[in-house]
């Protein structure tokens, strides 16, 4: 969980959310924090979708989108008609896609530098939306969570710090810079949200409750990186990976919303409990990048996880 720092020491910049009660109540939701975590969010979102329009999408352009393609609009005409939208609807000529997304691999690098940022960010939305709706079976969940947090950015000052705005603002904006938490809290409440429904719906899954869950993935040749017999897990820690994903998943939301700190119980045995399952959540990333074929998910999700660190602290901040 994030925590906020001393805002007097410098402005707040962004607009300031109307807050129902109880949240307007809440610190969590309304004190100030340090602009580095959100600009954080920014830098390692944009790095990641432009390594991945680099390595995925670009040189696979004419074979997913297109005339003659997999992604042929004749194939995917049902995706307009209920209602999504695409810039590329019509777009059919496979050197106009791919100029598309070289201009999408431009507004991201600008994003990530921090050049016109929350346009930089728009533009990156519009087009990751208007890609994603030309071929429904080119992206994956970790695409859905790139899409929703390039929202948040064009909303807010992801480019208060650490950017090229930044640079040019710096005579009228001195010392820390500081915004209000609603995108990173609200981030936070989605990442939360989504692990619970995870943990619900694979609750009433059998492989799951028996722990075979991860045993039959790792054993299937169009998930797993290599193949279960070059390197066998023994079956006792794929259940016991099992049930400890499907328990963190369920008890992600009460450790993170709770105040276990102020709970007196068991000579403080509840005091790093937050830090340890957002520990968990990170090596659970990497190893979902490391040993699955789920492109940019496991990255595009461990971005959700950089506003949580202290940056506020780092030598760059002090620059």
């Amino acid at each position: 969980m994030t925590s906020a720092a001393d805002p007097s020491a410098g402005p707040v910049v962004g607009l300031k959310p109307w807050l129902p009660w109880p949240l307007c109540r809440w610190r969590w939701w309304t004190e100030p924090v340090r602009a580095e975590r959100l600009a954080a969010l920014r830098i390692g979102l944009a790095g990641c979708l432009l390594l991945d329009i680099l390595v995925s999408y670009l040189p696979l352009a004419t074979d997913l989108f297109g005339r003659n393609s997999l992604g042929s609009p004749e194939a995917f005409r049902w995706i307009g008609d209920r209602g999504s939208w695409s810039l590329l609807r019509d777009v059919t000529d496979p050197t106009a896609i791919r100029l598309a997304i070289i201009l999408w691999a431009l507004s991201t690098f600008t994003l990530l530098i921090g050049l016109a940022s929350r346009l930089s960010a728009a533009l990156t939305w519009v087009l990751s939306v208007s890609v994603a709706n030309l071929n429904y079976f080119a992206d994956n969940a970790g695409d859905t969570l790139r899409i929703i947090v390039l929202f948040y950015l064009m909303l807010c000052p992801c480019g208060a710090v650490w950017s090229i705005d930044a640079r040019l603002f710096r005579r009228t904006r001195t010392g820390p810079q500081y915004i209000h938490p609603w995108p990173l809290r609200l981030l936070f409440m989605q990442l939360a949200i989504m692990y619970l429904c995870n943990g619900l719906y694979k609750l009433g899954g059998q492989t799951w409750r028996e722990g075979s869950s991860l045993y039959f993935v790792m054993a299937d040749l169009t998930l797993a990186r290599w193949s279960y017999a070059m390197l066998p897990t023994p079956l006792w820690l794929l259940r016991l990976l099992t049930w400890t994903v499907l328990v963190w998943e369920l008890l992600f939301v009460p450790v993170m919303l709770i105040p276990w700190r102020r709970v007196r119980l068991l000579c403080g045995l509840f005091r790093w409990n937050r830090e340890v399952f957002l520990g968990f959540g990170v090596a659970f990333h990497l190893g979902i990048a490391l040993t699955l074929e789920l492109g940019f998910f496991g990255l595009y999700a461990l971005c959700l996880y950089l506003p949580l660190l202290p940056w506020e602290r780092s030598s760059l901040a002090r620059r």
